[in-house]
């Protein structure tokens, strides 16, 4: 039974037209206004249940939840099995258990709603709320089976499209979850949680271009809209947008300036851009610039430092690069890259004995290390320590035993050693390795 049905048995009562009035201004949303309509029908008529259940219904439009539960108490006491009040109240209660972090008000507001169903076995409302308590306290399956059963009942039933949508993303079923959330679109166009789960939904399948509308069309209509973005700099960086990408950050910064994480992205987005500077375009100073702005946003970020490191290394600025590579293995002494090529340019700038001590430090950090272990073999060959040299060599071939390089750097050590046959069966060895 709705307002209108209460209004239809109580024509005669003087709180009727007020509670036409009141209900008319529901449906505009001038909800000070129809508590004024509705509070002015019940001086005229305490017994009016429509009157008290509209009021309660402005009351929950103001956010006045105490208020409104007591206005349907007060309906339920004219009239205890009415569907709408039971139904009302079971809303209001799950409202209050959101606000106050009390799961017993939603347990509260479920037992009402069976208690309407038992009833009114067909009761709508009663079905969907039920669904809606289920699903603020977890049960999302058992939540999703009564909205499909409401909708099945009723054909205007005013589905949960957006639920259903999240309910589908959480099941990773994103396609899915696209299709739910265009048919809640098509009802609220202008929503921007819907606008953000659509172009969230949109980035699990890969549709970056059209994620980023979505959440541009969110934030036009919600600018402090943190996560969205967040999330629109995401998907630009993913199509190497890099520079939009960093000024979404930069917003959502702006937005949370107490969060730490978003320097994180927008120091990645630098690290990205380096990288591809470095690796890609062939361009070590301009990234140096990049690693330069990485590391001003984190000052510890380790693969700036690192990547800093290989772009003076191929200027030739050694000096530079082994400052950055100390850096790393200042931060993280098991950085086992950094020492290796600290190594490798002092290998080449002739200072063998330091080579060889940050290449044991390679190898302490990372006993497979194959090439570090050859490395220090074939500086201890040229230092004369031919013993260890082999020794080295042997390591290298006990982790990798078809290597011709190694069988034929130890055949040299042996060679040098004086152990010629010993020396020839390596050659040999390294030879049939190396023609398969």
């Amino acid at each position: 039974m709705g307002i209108r049905d209460w209004i239809g048995g109580q024509d005669g009562s003087p709180a009727t037209p007020y509670c036409q009035k009141g209900e008319t201004q529901l449906v505009k949303e001038k909800y000070e206004a129809a508590v004024q309509t509705f509070n002015r029908g019940i001086e005229l008529d305490r017994s009016h249940p429509g009157c008290w259940v509209g009021m309660g219904k402005a009351f929950l439009g103001l956010g006045r939840y105490d208020r409104a539960d007591d206005c349907f108490i007060r309906a339920l006491d004219i009239d205890p099995e009415n569907p709408e009040a039971l139904t009302m109240r079971a809303s209001v209660l799950r409202l209050i258990a959101l606000q106050n972090q009390d799961p017993m008000r939603c347990l509260e507001a479920v037992e009402i709603c069976n208690k309407t169903l038992k009833i009114h076995p067909e009761y709508g409302p009663a079905l969907h709320e039920k669904g809606m308590a289920l699903w603020t306290l977890g049960k999302r399956d058992e939540a999703m089976s009564l909205f499909e059963q409401a909708k099945k009942i009723h054909a205007s039933y005013p589905y949960p499209w957006d639920l259903k949508g999240r309910y589908l993303f959480e099941k990773r079923q994103y396609h899915e979850a696209i299709e739910a959330y265009e048919e809640a679109l098509e009802k609220k166009p202008q929503d921007p949680d819907l606008l953000f789960s659509m172009g969230r939904a949109l980035m699990k399948i890969g549709g970056y271009h059209s994620a980023i509308q979505f959440f541009k069309k969110c934030l036009k209509i919600r600018p402090d809209y943190t996560a969205a973005w967040l999330l629109l700099g995401n998907s630009y960086k993913v199509l190497n947008q890099f520079d939009e990408a960093i000024d979404a950050y930069e917003e959502a910064m702006e937005l949370d300036p107490g969060s730490t994480k978003y320097r994180k992205y927008i120091a990645d987005v630098y690290l990205v851009m380096g990288k591809e500077a470095l690796y890609k375009e062939g361009k070590p100073q301009e990234a140096i610039e990049y690693f330069d702005k990485t590391i001003r946003m984190i000052a510890n970020h380790i693969t700036a430092w690192f990547s800093k490191g290989v772009a003076y290394k191929k200027l030739g600025a050694y000096r530079n690069a082994t400052a950055c590579f100390l850096k790393v293995v200042e931060m993280d002494p098991q950085n086992g890259h950094a020492y290796y090529e600290m190594a490798q340019i002092l290998e080449k700038t002739g200072n063998n004995e330091e080579a060889i001590r940050c290449y044991l430090e390679t190898i302490r950090c990372d006993p497979s290390h194959t090439d570090a272990m050859y490395k220090v073999g074939n500086l201890l060959m040229e230092g004369g320590d031919y013993k260890n040299a082999i020794a080295y060599f042997d390591r290298v071939l006990d982790k990798i035993p078809e290597s011709s390089v190694a069988w034929f750097a130890k055949g040299k050590a042996l060679q040098r050693r004086g152990q010629q046959k010993d020396a020839d069966r390596c050659f040999e060895r390294a030879s049939k390795l190396a023609t398969r």
